[in-house]
């Protein structure tokens, strides 16, 4: 992805999920946020199929960690063990679609951008 600016193919999917976003009220900078969300799980979920699994030893050796020192951890792990790939990416995108429909109602209710009060509009 360093270079999607130069790939037909990436320019070409993000056309698209822009005009899917556009049709669905996103607008500005909710709407470049709304791709980088999407994408970002895409990527994510690829990467993490291949490097970490969570039918993976790193999952399984979380599910192993003392209960005392990591309570959640631990029981979260032994949870995600039976997770598949396909549903991990499948239950992961509905959360996000989630998100993004209640961004939508937010933005309805408050106006079309809502920013963090602490943080300039366009910067750090």
């Amino acid at each position: 992805m360093t270079h999607r600016h130069t790939s037909a193919n990436v320019l070409r999917w993000a056309e698209a999920v822009l005009g899917v976003l556009t049709a669905a009220g996103f607008t500005e900078d909710r709407r470049a946020i709304a791709l980088r969300c999407l994408l970002g799980h895409l990527t994510g979920s690829i990467q993490m199929d291949h490097l970490g699994p969570l039918s993976g030893a790193g999952t399984e050796a979380m599910a192993r960690l003392s209960p005392e020192a990591y309570p959640l951890l631990a029981e979260t792990a032994r949870e995600a063990r039976e997770v598949t790939a396909g549903d991990e990416f499948r239950r992961g995108f509905h959360i996000l679609l989630l998100g993004l429909r209640a961004s939508l109602d937010e933005a309805a209710e408050t106006g079309p951008e809502v920013t963090n009060p602490r943080t300039p509009r366009g910067g750090t």
